[in-house]
């Protein structure tokens, strides 16, 4: 699963959207509010205005004095500022008098209102008011507002990294735990400082991997219990399979025994017989000596052990071998491979006997590689060479005790097998890799030591 974003971030912007969503609704509904009061506020204000202009200016005109309605419209027009224009219209709509502000702007929205001097027998008092100074009040009022909404949105922005912290933060620790754990390492440490159910989930958890884990204990300790089990049944197999290789030499013994005695005047058929005696002693030997290296291959040492230390000591002794045959031998194993838990002794043997398995395989002049890798866990060791491989019908038998595919005397079948049963007791394998039409290729997967691990679980 691909995580888009942090859940901390993803709060955090929604609380933010959140205060500035509800900031603008704010603002607008708001100054909606506010431009609709003062706009009525300032109509009645108008409204009351011409109303008594109408009712002082009915004595001044009864006695055609122009000029104290004049001086009325003046002192009008500077009490009330909002007040752009007021005239005075006679019966018959002349002008009387008037009085404008010098400011006013004649393209600028007004409304106006009128009031009948004595019920219009006198004539008619006009007032206006520009809209400009009705959007100034509005447009400072939501100047505040918005200052209000700046103040809240740092506020709600603070509240939103604390919010998110406090509420994420015990996440980040279960999501760190969960991607740490590893069934065989130590259990990561699970620090959730709540009181909630983020705490009691914490729990659960902890508790449901140290479970888990005993099930893996107990899960191993019977993979190892059924690995005994059956190195027993092999261990037996093996012994019908000495009884068939001892049988052959000693009847060969048997025989160059009985012909020696009636024949030990010629020292030629002594010499004869006696090498007979000493290929067949060789054959039991082998047989007897792969049957108890095959018996005690469960018996192992763990210990954390430097692959390429087990690897140089497996090339000394394989040196001969690869002289003889001239071998072109390559290997690229990485010089900081972490060190790895097993039996280094066993190791040494198993890659040698993997080393001369693939000298027996190739021609003279062949390659072979030997190559290192990486797993989550586990470190891979690939021993490849460029003989004929392995037919696919017999891939399935190459690790049965005494199944061979050299030539008679050349080999006891033991070593694969061996060398499997080793590894797997160490907690790693030995496999055949999938073939690519040239040669073959063994890998030997072996678990990292667990001092080379970091808080991470990943190999230093």
């Amino acid at each position: 699963m691909v995580v888009r974003g942090p859940l901390r971030a993803r709060l955090q912007l929604a609380i933010t959207l959140s205060v500035l969503l509800f900031g603008g609704l704010n603002i607008l509904l708001v100054g909606r509010i506010t431009y609709s009061a003062l706009r009525a506020e300032q109509d009645r204000r108008l409204n009351f205005v011409v109303r008594l202009l109408a009712q002082r200016a009915a004595q001044p005109l009864l006695i055609d004095d122009d000029l104290a309605v004049q001086k009325l419209l003046e002192e009008s027009r500077r009490l009330d500022p909002d007040l752009v224009a007021i005239s005075v219209t006679g019966p018959s709509g002349d002008l009387i008098a008037m009085s404008k502000s010098e400011t006013s702007n004649p393209s600028s929205p007004r409304r106006e209102a009128i009031a009948d001097i004595l019920g219009g027998r006198l004539g008619q008092v006009h007032a206006g008011v520009e809209e400009a100074s009705l959007r100034s009040t509005t447009g400072k009022v939501l100047s505040v507002i918005a200052m209000m909404v700046l103040g809240f949105l740092a506020t709600g922005v603070v509240g939103a990294v604390l919010i998110a912290r406090s509420i994420t933060k015990p996440i980040e620790h279960l999501v760190t735990f969960a991607s740490t754990f590893r069934l065989d390492r130590p259990l990561p440490e699970l620090d959730v400082r709540s009181e909630d159910e983020i705490a009691q989930l914490a729990e659960h958890l902890e508790s449901a991997t140290r479970q888990l884990q005993q099930f893996h204990l107990a899960a191993r300790a019977q993979e190892r219990h059924l690995a005994r089990v059956e190195h027993l049944a092999t261990v037996g197999m093996l012994a019908a399979g000495v009884a068939h290789e001892i049988n052959n030499p000693l009847a060969g013994i048997r025989t160059s025994v009985e012909r020696l005695l009636r024949h030990t005047k010629d020292p030629r058929d002594a010499e004869r017989y006696g090498s007979v005696l000493r290929d067949a002693i060789a054959r039991i030997e082998r047989a007897v000596k792969g049957t108890l290296t095959f018996a005690r291959a469960a018996e192992v040492n763990l210990a954390p052990a430097r692959l390429q230390d087990c690897l140089e000591r497996a090339l000394e002794l394989a040196a001969p071998r690869l002289e003889e045959i001239r071998a072109i031998l390559t290997q690229s194993v990485a010089a900081d491979l972490p060190e790895v838990t097993a039996d280094a002794a066993q190791i040494t043997q198993v890659l040698l006997n993997l080393i001369l398995n693939a000298c027996d395989a190739i021609t003279e002049g062949g390659r072979i590689t030997i190559t290192s890798s990486r797993e989550e866990n586990f470190a891979v060791v690939s021993v490849s060479d460029s003989g004929p491989g392995v037919a696919a019908e017999i891939r399935e038998k190459i690790f049965s005790p005494f199944f061979t595919t050299k030539a008679p005397g050349k080999g006891t079948g033991l070593g694969l097998a061996v060398s499997r049963t080793a590894l797997r007791e160490m907690g790693g394998d030995l496999s055949l890799a999938a073939g690519n039409g040239e040669g073959a290729c063994f890998e030997i997967r072996l678990p990292w030591a667990e001092r080379t691990f970091d808080g991470a679980n990943s190999p230093r």
